[in-house]
């Protein structure tokens, strides 16, 4: 669909008759307000006329779930950059992963124009008996390997030119650290030292604002994994989109996997165990391997979401959260005390290949 307001007066996009407006196609167009975020407004859209589907992304300036919270909208200008660049950066290696696809981005209105990659996520499909886990965990593991690995020298600046830590997304640097900073809350509402919680954020938290490896998805988990169970191509079982970029940012690529490997791990736990976390950290330590610092750092990762998400999010009842959160401090006390026994015989690494021992091995 094409659009008629640049230059304009915008019309009300955080409602779906706002958007209408903005449609050059007005009345030819059905929208439907779609849920699962919380940052910004959603909408699938139909021209009636051709029977062409796809999404509209806004970004107000604060949170579509909290209008008090005030939120940068130059948030959805990062997302575009990437998206507009990130072809350079995939070259093919995963079967039936890709990213999103834009189709157009309106600076002034902060509205993404996205194809339509399906209405299910991996985590709402998950126990579905025609999804071959194994296959999907091991070709996310491989794209996202591909991207950490071919983006060591791209800036996400929106200045050209400027590279470096200047090229960065200082908004999702900012916005990552929010399970670091308030770790100290779950621990002292689940009756552990709070001092263990401050250490992780001082150790291993304020990396986040210097670490530069690469550029990283920033929120990859499997709510951002849209899944098409009948590709239009038929080539493949299944397509696999990622989604969401606005907090993609240059960083350590083992928050990534952490923050995958740790919702891997709840949906095993909670929704039948089906081998997505193992399958996922045994691909991606095959597929670019590892050294000691970056595997304490990814369990690191994994164990600050493990404590503090689970206390956030209803995974299970106020017993089962208590779990969740000891599992997190003894992984986080392991790392910290440089105990490798402790940390490979944790829930993390139960059933993995040898490569994770010998990655933890090599300096």
């Amino acid at each position: 669909m094409s659009q008629e307001n640049h230059g304009q007066q915008l019309p009300d996009l955080t409602t779906a008759e706002g958007l209408l407006k903005y449609l050059s196609h007005g009345a030819d167009a059905k929208i439907q307000c779609l849920g699962g975020g919380t940052a910004n407004y959603l909408y699938r859209v139909e021209d009636v006329r051709t029977g062409e589907v796809s999404v509209y992304k806004h970004a107000a300036p604060y949170l579509s779930s909290n209008k008090i919270f005030l939120f940068d909208q130059a948030r959805m200008h990062y997302e575009a950059r990437i998206l507009q660049k990130i072809s350079q950066l995939q070259n093919g290696t995963a079967r039936f992963t890709k990213a999103v696809r834009l189709l157009d981005y309106d600076v002034e209105a902060k509205l993404l124009h996205i194809e339509d990659a399906g209405p299910r996520t991996l985590k709402a499909a998950y126990t579905h008996p025609s999804l071959s886990i194994s296959a999907i965990a091991n070709d996310l593991a491989k794209w996202l390997a591909t991207l950490h690995s071919t983006s060591t020298d791209f800036s996400l600046s929106l200045k050209e030119g400027e590279c470096g830590e200047k090229g960065n997304n200082p908004i999702a640097v900012s916005i990552y650290r929010h399970s670091y900073q308030n770790l100290h809350t779950a621990l002292e509402k689940y009756g552990h030292d709070v001092s263990l919680a401050h250490r992780i954020n001082s150790e291993f938290g304020t990396l986040l604002e210097t670490e530069n490896e690469c550029v990283c998805h920033g929120d990859f988990w499997p709510g951002n994994v849209l899944v098409r169970l009948s590709p239009r191509d038929g080539q493949y079982p299944v397509q696999l989109t990622i989604v969401d970029w606005e907090m993609s940012r240059r960083g350590t690529s083992a928050t990534d996997v952490g923050q995958f490997a740790a919702e891997a791990f709840l949906l095993d736990r909670f929704r039948g165990e089906r081998g997505l976390r193992k399958a996922f950290l045994d691909a991606y330590i095959r597929n670019r391997g590892g050294g000691r610092e970056w595997v304490i750092r990814m369990a690191v990762h994994w164990a600050v979401h493990i404590a503090f998400w689970p206390t956030r999010v209803d995974w299970t009842d106020h017993a089962g959260t208590q779990e969740l959160v000891n599992i997190g401090v003894g992984v986080l006390r392991a790392a910290l005390e440089g105990d490798w026994e402790g940390m490979n015989g944790s829930v993390l690494f139960e059933g993995v290949g040898v490569a994770w021992g010998e990655a933890f091995m090599r300096d």
